[in-house]
């Protein structure tokens, strides 16, 4: 789900800056950039507060963040100022950097050494399915009968309530886990 709301918001918004707000895709596409260095540098620091903390610290403020961001975007519209719709979708790019890394330590972390390939290997599988998948959905919601700004929220809140639901579950598993190993 996190590749979800991280790749279908960056297509939705993508579009809402062409389509909306008339830029061209190449300064659509450079609006990106401050996102994406901050993106860079959150990576490196959830590795840094998984080792201090635990992977949960991150994982779970990483998820909460991102589905924030997703509602905060709800409010974007057709007058909202180009610049504070692409400072808007900076904690769902900041959400998705701090949780993915500690969650692929953790994962890795939980499977023998001769397994990290293949679990590796799915994680990665899932992360690109899931964002693919998004980007297929959100395109569908936006060529239907809907309004583009209707449609892209739409999409934006399917992608904050699943990130919401795995949040959810993510908190439950880590607990489960955390009381399973203490028995």
């Amino acid at each position: 789900m996190l590749n979800a709301a991280y790749c279908g918001g960056v297509f939705l918004f993508s579009l809402y800056l062409q389509q909306q707000r008339g830029q061209s895709a190449l300064h659509a596409g450079l609006m990106f950039i401050p996102m994406t260095a901050l993106v860079a540098v959150v990576n490196l620091a959830s590795a840094k507060l998984a080792r201090l903390l635990g992977p949960r610290v991150p994982i779970v403020t990483g998820q909460l963040l991102a589905t924030a961001g997703l509602l905060t975007l709800l409010t974007v519209g057709t007058h909202t100022h180009v610049w504070l719709a692409v400072a808007l979708m900076v904690p769902v790019g900041l959400g998705g950097a701090l949780t993915m890394p500690a969650l692929t330590t953790m994962l890795l972390d939980a499977v023998p050494a001769n397994r990290a390939g293949t679990t590796s290997a799915v994680l990665n599988t899932a992360r690109q399915t899931g964002g693919a998948t998004a980007v297929a959905a959100f395109g569908a919601l936006l060529t239907g009968t809907h309004a583009f700004l209707t449609a892209m929220r739409w999409s934006t809140l399917l992608a904050a309530t699943g990130l919401a639901l795995t949040t959810t579950t993510t908190l439950t598993q880590l607990r489960t886990g955390r009381r399973n190993e203490e028995a």
